[in-house]
């Protein structure tokens, strides 16, 4: 199964644990946000993110310039449990 097809059946799954009405007001707030222009805005593979200072998990401050000091950079970004 491609990553694609993996992806729509995860919604699918969603959806259908939901009722209409909330898959419906989900529908409409993906669309509002394709109809805002985001799309345009959003960086792109490749692009270079501007330098940051954010908190680790143990809450120090870590500097994309000194972890790009010491090679390539990955940076994940997860939602947590809210």
């Amino acid at each position: 199964m491609s990553l694609k097809e993996e992806l729509a059946a995860l919604k699918a799954r969603g959806e259908a644990k939901r009722p209409p009405e909330v898959v419906a007001l989900m529908h409409r707030a993906v669309d509002d946000l394709r109809r805002s222009g985001i799309l345009e805005r959003v960086p792109r593979v490749g692009d270079r993110a501007p330098e940051f200072t954010l908190p680790n998990a143990e809450e120090r401050p870590v500097s994309s310039r000194e972890l790009l000091a010491r090679g390539p950079l990955v940076v994940t970004f997860y939602r947590g449990g809210w």
